[in-house]
């Protein structure tokens, strides 16, 4: 019997080192905060012959960047990559990413019933998806209602235009206390903030062709004029964690920022706090935050465990938990929509939900020099808002950086 019980061991155990022998190894990098860790355990246990290995977190979609461009030096590429939309063009432009149509096509059963992009303007290039967007955050302005209503604010009427915005921040830092009216990111990446203020009115970054500078026009100017006027407000240069606190802890008035801080505030903030979507013009948008899930895998084998990870992430059981656990919006319409019908209308996370019908593409500028651009266009921001350099003097300065930055 003891014989019998250890020959069953070890064909056991040989099945076992056979699964593993015959096991797709997928590699996936991406931020640490987007992937559940819930679901990577239930993908694991639903598809055993594939071992899904995620590396260690970036810290942002910048730091992801640099390194992923790194790996491609040592030949040592993901799979699969959580990309930030802001840099999904260059992803693509440096050969990196595999096209998507063909495992669409072939998919076309799950992507007609299953799957919606959000927008079709991302990670794209050109008609050609190179990516499914995985989520969504947009700007929005988050309020603590309780220091609205004491700086003689109206939080069932909240301001929609940016000059009564600003003057609302400025009300409320005269409450004194160390309190902060207002608090505007100027440091999210990629210039996402700034870029917001921009296409929010109707403009654009650089032309179609990515030839020409478009941003030093009025939109131009008046992006550079609201992000003085917080400072006007009484903004305090801190870095944006430490905002984010104040806010939490009640000394901030209104913040804008991601939506995907949403969550976190909900739950650490002791106050009513309430959300809007920023002001937008009828032939505006505002850039999509987040990412999408791109394939870098060269390999048949791999790119076929790769796209099933891939349609498994972007599924609505999998997307409605990253929403709830992030406070982005799903990149899957599908799950948008079932998210949209399911809240009540003053729910704070409606804002972002609207807002993200407006959402289009994440610029990042052409070329080698993209991310030393967006380091520069941060510095002449932060030199605004602390009045340090006035709107018209940065727009200035900012168009002569970006210019001898650009690909000649």
């Amino acid at each position: 019997m003891m014989i019998k019980k250890s020959i069953l061991l070890l064909i056991c155990l040989d099945a076992a080192l056979i699964g593993q022998a015959h096991a797709t190894n997928v590699d996936v990098l991406t931020l640490g905060s987007l992937i559940p860790p819930q679901s990577i355990e239930t993908f694991k246990a639903d598809n055993p012959s594939i071992d899904l290995k995620v590396r260690p977190a970036a810290s942002d979609y910048d730091d992801l960047t640099q390194r992923l461009l790194r790996d491609n030096v040592a030949g040592t590429v993901p799979d699969v990559i959580f990309q930030g939309y802001n840099r999904s063009e260059l992803t693509i432009r440096r050969g990196l990413a595999i096209p998507l149509t063909p495992f669409l096509n072939q998919d076309k059963a799950w992507a007609d019933t299953s799957y919606e992009a959000i927008s079709n303007e991302l990670c794209r290039s050109g008609d050609t998806p190179y990516g499914l967007p995985y989520i969504v955050s947009v700007p929005i302005l988050y309020y603590n209602a309780d220091l609205v209503h004491k700086a003689g604010g109206d939080p069932d009427h909240l301001p929609n235009t940016w000059p009564e915005i600003t003057a609302l921040a400025a009300k409320i830092t005269t409450l004194g206390d160390n309190r902060i009216g207002g608090y505007f990111d100027y440091a999210a990446a990629g210039n996402w903030t700034f870029m917001a203020l921009i296409e929010s009115q109707g403009g654009r970054m650089m032309s179609a062709d990515d030839r020409t500078i478009t941003f030093n026009g009025q939109e131009g100017l008046r992006a550079l004029e609201i992000v003085r006027d917080f400072g006007k407000a009484g903004q305090i240069d801190m870095p944006r964690e430490q905002a984010y606190q104040a806010f939490s802890a009640g000394t901030v008035g209104m913040l804008m920022t991601s939506s995907g801080f949403l969550k976190t505030q909900l739950k650490q903030a002791k106050f009513d706090l309430r959300t809007t979507p920023i002001p937008i013009t009828d032939n505006g948008r505002v850039p999509a935050g987040g990412g999408c899930i791109m394939m870098l895998a060269r390999k048949p084998d791999q790119q076929k465990a790769a796209w099933t990870f891939m349609k498994f992430m972007e599924s609505m059981p999998v997307q409605h938990m990253v929403s709830d656990v992030t406070s982005y919006v799903p990149g899957n319409r599908k799950a948008t929509a079932e998210l949209e019908a399911s809240i009540a209308p003053q729910d704070a996370r409606m804002a972002s939900i609207r807002a993200s019908m407006k959402a289009g593409r994440w610029y990042s500028f052409p070329g080698d020099n993209s991310l030393r651009i967006t380091d520069r266009i941060r510095v002449l921001l932060q030199e605004v808002v602390t009045l340090r350099r006035s709107p018209e003097e940065a727009l200035e300065e900012m168009t002569k950086s970006v210019q001898q930055l650009l690909p000649k």
